[in-house]
């Protein structure tokens, strides 16, 4: 990297060529003596107006290519979790989570949630995920190949690019203008068991003297990592059991109990001293599934007349991702075992019978998602003035996903099965072990159920704009972009009818949505140039949304509908006192509608993990497995059909300096306030509610005193404010051992202020557990003639748990140390046209910070650190 990306040097050339064609960029001047204005002036993301520079009244941090090949990631998703604006990691698809969440990624920029971040392609909006109702886009899905780089808007821009861009904006910007064919492959090799990862990519491109055309295709796949190979499972200290078991565990008004000989000679249980015998669930699961996609991509432009041009863009993924959690436990309806059944070995009612289908298999999971996208429009220009540029396009957009989860369990026919006395689940005729196991496996095989979710998201949008330079004289100039979009969405997500019944487990069914929703959208921006270099911006935007969807309650089905809407003003000023320097500040509302699946998901069940402090830190409450961390309990979610439009502004103010050709500075404040956030609020956070005040309404407990079920699920909290620093900095040192470049991007929280309603405290989590307030990275890299080396190192700040000590009573948080990872690559470019490049991700084999004083199961945060390992990788690329 040759500067501070925010100046973006290294790609400004780039940002030229694409200018002409771009998906995102407004319309362009064909006439030939608007030439020199063409190449003069280049649209940023964070504006739609053309600019004359890089840098804007907005902060954006430009990752271009380069940048991207030497952090050694192999999904734009990971590279984006790196970013330092990232603040708290986000989401990576992990085996256990429903509606084919477990095959998404996503990115969370500041901390305020993956649904408050817009991502665009090529400056629309990339389609949603249907495990988030369409709210949130998924960055795995996006090949490698494709990208030529990504732009991260640090503001707030509703006003500019809609709803959703509370936070800031992710703009990927894909290759265009490619002539030739360009070969890719490249491999990755953790020091752990499995993991592997192969890419290969074709790139193809073809110009003429009216435009252009490419194809690029991409292939990517990767084996499952196991939790087994991750977490410290053999530590004496270990220990995430689950008395749903392959051996029964029963309990009568006289305690619990088991059999104690099956349980020696069953793999994966041991016993207890309340003479259960526990399941080590963790010992069969996997972390991150095994995956393969197949993606193409074609960007096509032609020009009609020397003012008119035709471009398009049509693009496909196609993904399979094999996820697994452990056997199914009965636990949505739990049997029972009256006391003259004859096989009750204890001559007492049995209360609840935990067992668990481990005969029947794993709960494998396939998830086939994919992604289809069209856009045509026409770009124009018309000599009126000094110039109208104008576009008009239509686009189509449709997202599937189809969830199959294989060896679930009905547990109506579990019970019948039991009542029936075919099978002694207990073995007390004392049958040999393989004939027991035989018929605990014909026990399950008679109750098994596939679980199916279907998902399908479809959009289709119209919009145009109007852009020009309304008047340039000296020291001033006015430019200005007009537009309106109209946008049809249909949402419908099913489970099939016996999940949705709650008669399954070992699923989450029910949560079926049916909706529609139209997007109406008109918006204005000016951009005025003043004498003394100042520049003033404002852009208004008016939206709204009309939804329709029904959902299913205690009477049955309902329709429900609602409209929000709201205009939102941005406003910026710069100030370039020298060359050198550029001061800017900004300020914007936003706005976001709840989407569909927030207001119309019906009630399903789910098994959340968490410890219920409130009884296990009662004195006299004993029971090492309920207050156990990884306990499951039984939770029901649901849309909310009276949520309220999130709101809020957000404020920046900094400074780009120069201070030579080749060392560049950057510092940035923002501050971002955000009222009736939606949140789909966690089961860990109900149950910390409750301990704080005491009671929750949310929390149903039985006679004594556990809980027997939690009702979560969507609703606007009151505020959460957050404001923090960004700093950048970058310097370029050219010598006669070849050039070296450095550059280090820091992202400071100082503080994160959350508020669950009116009545509550205000709670500052900047620097507790997962919210650090450090976050940034380091780069070193070095060129001479055809050889290249970088050095990398990614930081997350320490965190103090003690807010979650004394909250909960309990002395098993630890504190998070700071982590560093260091990457290293080497590479050479050959006489041939092509490179061939090493590199070690994690050179040091850093570990993670663990959340307790013991080894446990998923006991870190794999959204915001690397649990994989030293990473081996090789990537070799030829051009023809």
């Amino acid at each position: 990297m040759n500067s501070v990306t925010l100046t973006a040097k290294a790609v400004r050339c780039s940002l030229l060529a694409a200018a002409a064609t771009s998906v995102a960029l407004s319309g362009l001047a064909f006439a030939e003596d608007a030439a020199e204005e063409k190449v003069e002036r280049i649209q940023v993301t964070g504006s739609r107006i053309k600019q004359v520079d890089m840098e804007t009244v907005s902060p954006v941090t430009v990752i271009n290519a380069a940048d991207i090949a030497m952090t050694g990631e192999k999904t734009v998703a990971d590279v984006l979790n790196n970013s330092a604006i990232n603040s708290f990691g986000s989401w990576r698809g992990t085996s256990g989570y429903g509606a084919g969440a477990s095959s998404t990624s996503s990115v969370n920029l500041r901390g305020l949630g993956a649904s408050a971040t817009l991502v665009l392609l090529d400056g629309r909006r990339m389609p949603g995920t249907s495990s988030s109702s369409g709210s949130v886009a998924d960055t795995s899905s996006i090949p490698m190949a494709i990208v030529e780089r990504i732009e991260i808007l640090r503001d707030g821009a509703s006003a500019v690019y809609g709803s959703d861009a509370v936070a800031g904006v992710v703009n990927i910007i894909t290759k265009k203008n490619f002539d030739g064919v360009q070969l890719d492959y490249s491999a990755e090799l953790p020091s752990i068991d499995g993991g592997d990862a192969n890419r290969f990519s074709i790139a193809t491109g073809y110009n003429t003297d009216k435009g252009n055309i490419t194809l690029t295709y991409e292939y990517y796949g990767t084996d499952a990592v196991m939790d087994r190979d991750i977490w410290n499972m053999d530590d004496p200290t270990y220990n995430a059991y689950s008395s749903f078991s392959s051996v029964p565990n029963y309990q009568t008004a006289s305690g619990w109990g088991s059999n104690q000989e099956i349980c020696s000679e069953t793999e994966n249980v041991v016993a207890d001293e309340y003479g259960r015998c526990l399941y080590s669930y963790g010992a069969v699961t996997k972390l991150f599934g095994d995956v393969t996609r197949n993606s193409l991509l074609s960007n096509f432009n032609y020009e009609i007349t020397d003012n008119l041009e035709f471009r398009g863009r049509a693009s496909a993924s196609l993904a399979d991702t094999e996820t697994r959690y452990a056997g199914t436990p009965v636990s949505t309806n739990i049997p029972t075992m009256s006391k003259d059944n004859i096989y009750n070995p204890t001559g007492e009612d049995i209360t609840q019978i935990r067992m668990r289908s481990v005969q029947l298999g794993e709960r494998d999971t396939l998830t086939e998602t994919n992604n289809f996208d069209i856009l045509a429009g026409l770009v124009g220009y018309i000599e009126v003035g000094n110039g109208l540029d104008w576009e008009a396009n239509v686009q189509h957009s449709t997202s599937t996903t189809n969830s199959f989860n294989y060896n679930l369990v009905n547990d109506n026919l579990i019970q019948q099965g039991i009542d029936s006395e075919q099978y002694d689940i207990f073995n007390t005729t004392n049958m040999s072990y393989e004939d027991w196991n035989q018929q605990m496996t014909d026990l399950y095989r008679s109750a098994a159920h596939t679980g199916v979710y279907q998902g399908k998201f479809e959009s289709t949008q119209i919009d145009g704009l109007v852009s020009t330079l309304i008047m340039e004289k000296d020291d001033f100039s006015l430019a200005m972009v007009a537009g309106a979009e109209y946008e049809m969405i249909d949402f419908k997500q099913t489970s099939d009818p016996e999940s949705a019944a709650g008669i399954i487990s070992g699923g989450s069914g029910g949560d079926d949505v049916d909706a529609t929703r139209d997007r109406t959208a008109g918006y204005l921006e000016l951009q005025m140039g003043l004498p003394a270099n100042f520049e003033v911006s404002a852009a208004v935007r008016y939206e709204r949304y009309e939804q329709e969807g029904s959902l299913t309650g205690a009477t049955g089905e309902v329709v429900n509908s609602s409209t929000f809407d709201a205009v939102v003003p941005k406003f910026g000023l710069s100030w370039r006192p020298v060359d050198s320097l550029l001061l800017r500040a900004s300020y914007g509302d936003s706005f976001r509608a709840p989407n569909m699946g927030e207001m119309f998901s019906s009630q399903s069940l789910s098994f959340e993990d968490s410890v219920d402090n409130l009884w296990c830190n009662t004195p006299g409450n004993v029971d090492p497995t309920y207050c156990n961390p990884n306990n499951q309990h039984k939770t029901w979610f649901g849309g909310n059909p009276d949520l309220e439009a999130e709101e809020g502004n957000s404020f920046t103010l900094g400074g780009v300096w120069n201070v030579t050709d080749d060392w560049n500075l950057e510092v940035s404040y923002y501050s971002i306030t955000y009222d009736n956030k939606i949140e789909s609020v966690s089961v860990d956070d109900i149950l910390r509610d409750e301990l704080r005040e005491g009671s929750s309404p949310y929390v149903t407990r039985g006679p004594d005193g556990k809980i027997e079920y939690i009702e979560s699920g969507v609703r606007n909290i009151s505020t959460v404010e957050t404001s923090g620093l960004d700093f950048v900095t970058a310097y370029n040192l050219e010598t006669g051992l070849g050039d070296f470049n450095f550059k280090v991007d820091v992202s400071h929280v100082l503080d994160f202020k959350k508020q669950d309603d009116a009545e509550s405290e205000m709670i500052d989590y900047a620097g507790v557990t997962d919210t650090p307030d450090w976050r940034g990275n380091f780069v070193a890299s070095w060129s001479f003639d055809d050889y290249q080396a970088a050095w990398t190192t990614v930081y997350i700040g320490s965190q103090s748990a003690e807010y979650y000590r004394e909250l909960s009573d309990w002395d098993g948080y630890e504190d998070y140390a700071s982590y560093f990872k260091h990457n290293v690559q080497f590479a050479y470019n050959h006489s041939l046209n092509g490179s061939i490049t090493v590199g070690v991700n994690n050179l040091f084999d850093a570990e993670a910070p663990n959340y307790y004083d013991y080894a446990d199961y998923r006991d870190v945060n794999v959204g915001l650190y690397d649990v994989i390992g030293r990473t081996y990788y090789v990537r070799i690329s030829q051009r023809f």
